[in-house]
């Protein structure tokens, strides 16, 4: 008690205590219980809408699905949706999106920062311990078509849709696209901006538009 009443007065005397107030409040805990209640909120109006326990959020998420589709989070997750919260610029809050059938399967211990998922007819499916840097898109389709060109608009090309899967104790940089059918092995790496449009093996750092391999990783084992 007297370390906090001498920090306290230390503060208040040296023009500190306004400052770190603002930091506190407006920067960590505001955003917090916006996370928290967009969760119970996405909870409440969503069948199949799961979250582990002890989840932290910073700032609002957007959460879209049909009925038949999985939203399913685990335990421990930390997820930052707040551009003032972020270390690094936000493009956009944080955005699952999960159509049709499909199902979006996020494991324990994950980091979500500003990331955007959609999956359309599959699964995106991102292991335990997985981080994910800010302003990361991962998505199950192309969307449209891509033949004819003249029909790319009305034909969706639901068949060419793949799951993307994602390991555990991966590390995904900022600004980087993950693109269907992607399978990014364990404890591998992702530098930033990177397009990947192809498997990463596990235990490697890859990068590059499209992305491969650049270095290999020691195969070291590794749980939380």
């Amino acid at each position: 008690m007297t370390a906090f009443l001498n920090k306290f007065i230390k503060y208040l005397f040296t023009g500190q205590l306004p400052g770190i107030l603002y930091e506190k409040v407006f920067i960590y805990l505001i955003p917090q219980w916006r996370g928290f209640f967009s969760f119970i909120f996405y909870r409440l109006l969503y069948r199949n809408f799961t979250f582990g326990k002890n989840l932290k959020c910073w700032g609002r998420i957007i959460v879209s699905k049909s009925p038949e589709s999985v939203i399913a989070i685990g335990d421990n997750a930390w997820i930052v949706s707040d551009a003032v919260r972020a270390g690094i610029a936000l493009y956009s809050k944080c955005k699952l999106q999960a159509c049709r059938n499909a199902r979006i399967a996020i494991g324990n211990n994950v980091a979500l920062i500003g990331t955007s998922i959609t999956c359309r007819t599959t699964l995106v499916e991102i292991g335990d311990g997985t981080i994910i840097a800010p302003n990361v898109i991962i998505v199950d389709s192309d969307f449209h078509a891509a033949w004819p060109p003249q029909n790319r608009a009305l034909n969706m090309g639901y068949e060419n849709d793949r799951e993307v899967k994602i390991g555990k104790n991966v590390w995904i940089g900022m600004n980087v696209l993950v693109l269907k059918g992607v399978t990014i092995g364990d404890n591998s790496i992702v530098a930033a901006g990177s397009v990947v449009v192809k498997d990463v093996p596990p235990n490697v750092i890859a990068g590059g538009n499209p992305a491969g391999v650049l270095k290999n990783l020691p195969a070291e084992p590794f749980s939380l």
